[in-house]
């Protein structure tokens, strides 16, 4: 009975090798690929996190006297706020070294105490109590 050569057989492990490189290349490319997604997309958020640099200023039990100051140096952008469990969807953006009332926001003028103020500033969420 006669064998398999060595160079037949050499020849059908390197077929079988080289047919599963190419599947593992892939796999592990596209996993690379999702995971720089992933990381790039936390990298903004913590970006956005470190310069969004506001602060809620309490002066009084009513919202015409809280108001909304940006102490950093870039622009932030708000999309919600929610007081007292009632959502206000706006769209306002503050400009740095900005004062804004936080009635002229949500156009209304509400007596506040022991408010909890969520803040959707920068694609992050803020809390204050007020």
């Amino acid at each position: 009975m006669k064998g398999i050569s060595s160079i037949f057989s050499s020849l059908i492990v390197t077929i079988i090798t080289l047919s599963l490189a190419v599947p593992l290349f892939l796999y592990f490319n596209s996993l690379y690929n999702f995971n720089s997604g992933i990381i790039g997309h936390n990298f903004n958020k913590l970006n956005n996190a470190i310069t969004t640099q506001l602060s809620v200023i309490q002066m009084g039990d009513t919202t015409s006297k809280v108001y909304l100051y940006n102490y950093g140096k870039t622009t932030i952008s708000i999309n919600l706020i929610i007081l007292n469990n009632k959502e206000y969807n706006i769209y306002i953006t503050i400009k740095p070294n900005e004062l804004i009332s936080l009635s002229k926001i949500i156009n209304s003028n509400i007596t506040i105490t022991n408010a909890t103020l969520v803040i959707e500033a920068n694609g992050n969420y803020y809390y204050y109590e007020l």
